[in-house]
């Protein structure tokens, strides 16, 4: 016999009709809530909110509105030792407790599997037999995929719902919203991503002008004598370095030097060299005494890999004499008055590599109308688009055709041939040049 109910008009009506309106009412409630969620996110992803705050937002209306005790997102890092990045979480404060996370074993689950993940008891469900998250006070998770044209970027997950366990259809709202938020999700990450940049290219427009500054900014003025010098950097910053250091009693200190690597690392190595340079020369006896002190006080702050090649001299305007030291520099070209160019090679091994290196000096006489020119290997081993390089040969044919040129002539002529040789090839080596004719 078929049970019945009254309604209000007291018409009598089967109890299974009764259910299944209360069913389609309770159906119908929760159309509304998801709508409702699922309208409050896209109000938020079409304004002007942060989108650190958007995430906030999405974390925080699945956890209130499925009754989670904690909720997060974790973005996919791009390496090994950092497999996942929380991006925001959020806890229900009333639970207080430690903040949890998936573990290796159940993200190793959505990687594989890429769908909706129920667990309704974490201790028991044989899938994850002895996961690494045993300690945390862990039991019922639901975790969904962030996707991203066909791309997995991440999981949208929440942990121990207050009452009962997730369900098939919280697993339906979650993995909308995850599918709804994905591409905002991915603008957030992109969003941190972007101020980390901008924080770094102020930092290297900054390095850049510290670098500059270091560098002389015009050539001193030495009696008898024609100086000037030319940088080219290959990167934003980089690892060559020039200075004049006057030492009293018309003697000048003119240094070429070059920092193994590029970039940042080989830039802030340049400003240590020039600082320990400049307080050398200035306290030693000898110029091989203050290349054999650069060496030992720059060993104790670089690793085996690095070294620096310096040429060190000093410039004598009285007695118009260059004592000067190579260690494992480019050999620089003495183009004397009768026309004979010769290179200076006195001295020893590069610095900041060796802690038995030894240090010669010689002197020379830089008579009337002598040339010497000092330069780095991004001179000769300039390369053009057949991989073809500059040379010493091609350098000294320079030389020889403007044997009467000024120094801030001949500095043109070889920086001019040098980039007009590599045309389109990448400039793979900073470029320093000083010359000083007398």
């Amino acid at each position: 016999m078929t049970a019945l109910f009254k309604s209000r008009d007291d018409t009598p009506q089967p109890l299974a009709d009764v259910n299944r309106l209360q069913e389609e009412n309770q159906r119908l409630h929760r159309a509304v809530e998801e709508l409702s969620i699922l309208n409050d996110i896209a109000l938020a992803i079409n304004s002007t909110m942060e989108p650190e705050a958007i995430n906030q937002l999405i974390v925080g209306k699945c956890v209130r509105r499925l009754g989670a005790q904690q909720g997060s997102i974790h973005l996919f890092g791009e390496t090994d030792t950092d497999p996942t990045k929380t991006l925001v979480r959020v806890m229900d404060r009333s639970k207080g407790g430690l903040p949890m996370r998936l573990g290796i074993q159940l993200t190793g689950w959505m990687f594989k599997n890429r769908r909706p993940l129920l667990v309704h008891d974490l201790a028991t469900d044989e899938r994850f037999a002895g996961s690494d998250t045993q300690n945390l006070p862990l039991k019922s998770v639901l975790s969904v995929p962030l996707e991203l044209k066909g791309r997995l970027i991440g999981i949208l997950n929440l942990f121990n719902k207050n009452e009962g366990v997730f369900t098939s259809d919280d697993a339906r709202l979650v993995a909308i919203i995850a599918a709804q938020c994905s591409q905002v999700i991915e603008n957030a990450r992109l969003y941190v991503e972007e101020v980390k940049l901008k924080h770094l290219q102020e930092d290297l427009r900054n390095a850049i002008h510290i670098q500059q500054m270091l560098l002389p900014q015009n050539p001193p003025a030495i009696p008898g004598v024609d100086l000037a010098a030319a940088f080219h950097p290959a990167q934003e910053v980089a690892g060559d370095y020039y200075d004049y250091i006057e030492l009293g009693d018309n003697r000048w200190g003119i240094v070429v030097g070059d920092v193994s690597g590029k970039g940042m690392p080989a830039a802030l190595l340049m400003a240590n060299l020039q600082a320990t340079v400049r307080g050398c020369a200035r306290s030693s006896t000898s110029v091989a005494d203050c290349v054999s002190a650069v060496n030992r006080l720059l060993l104790g702050s670089t690793d085996s890999k690095t070294f620096v090649t310096l040429f060190y001299s000093v410039y004598d305007a009285n007695a118009r004499t260059l004592t000067y030291c190579n260690a494992g520099h480019n050999p620089p070209y003495r183009s004397r008055a009768d026309g004979i160019v010769e290179t200076l090679s006195t001295g020893g091994p590069v610095v900041a590599a060796f802690d038995w290196s030894k240090y010669e000096q010689e002197t020379i006489p830089m008579d009337r109308g002598e040339r010497l020119m000092v330069f780095t290997d991004g001179v000769t081993e300039a390369a053009n688009p057949q991989d073809e390089q500059f040379g010493e040969e091609r350098l000294e044919g320079i030389l020889r055709q403007n044997a009467q040129a000024k120094a801030g002539e001949t500095i043109q002529h070889v920086l001019s041939a040098v980039l007009k040789f590599q045309g389109d090839a990448p400039v793979a080596d900073d470029i320093t040049l000083v010359c000083l004719r007398t």
